[in-house]
């Protein structure tokens, strides 16, 4: 009986710690500085991190309600549009050692546009990365999913 709770007990033990990893980054804090226009757009650049150090940052930001932001920056998206939908959908190229959360993947901009990603981890590679961060973003009822580069060095 002894050795049966003791095989209950590490196995839960073990299915927690597995569960845990598997989540990422837990704790993500959303801070969008103060004084940003509620339809715009902010993502400011990563932190840098060092091969061998623990990282562990929160980058806060705010998608647009509309169009009209993103076509000052993408002059073939048609301005004054209402943006129904975001979905963050992934965030690739991180290096080896480093994991990410966010604190929500999906907004409804009519409602909440501010959310932060959680980077985390000890890197294990030294060089600058080029990150893909992939969006859907529903307009009425079309859905277009676009990606964007940002670096981490």
């Amino acid at each position: 009986m002894r050795q049966l709770l003791l095989t209950i007990c590490f196995s839960t033990l073990f299915l927690t710690n597995l569960l845990f990893a598997q989540s990422g980054c837990p704790g993500c804090v959303v801070s969008v500085p103060a004084g940003f226009p509620a339809d715009t757009i902010y993502l400011p650049d990563f932190p840098d991190g060092v091969k061998g150090t623990p990282y562990n940052q929160d980058v806060s930001f705010r998608l647009p309600k509309t169009t009209t932001p993103v076509n000052a920056i993408d002059s073939t998206t048609p301005p004054g549009l209402t943006i129904s939908k975001f979905e963050i959908v992934s965030l690739e190229g991180l290096p080896a050692g480093l994991y990410w959360q966010l604190n929500q993947s999906v907004f409804d901009p009519a409602t909440q546009t501010d959310g932060c990603i959680k980077i985390c981890g000890t890197p294990l590679e030294s060089d600058s990365f080029e990150l893909t961060v992939k969006i859907k973003a529903t307009v009425f009822i079309i859905t277009q999913e676009s990606t964007f580069p940002m670096a981490l060095y």
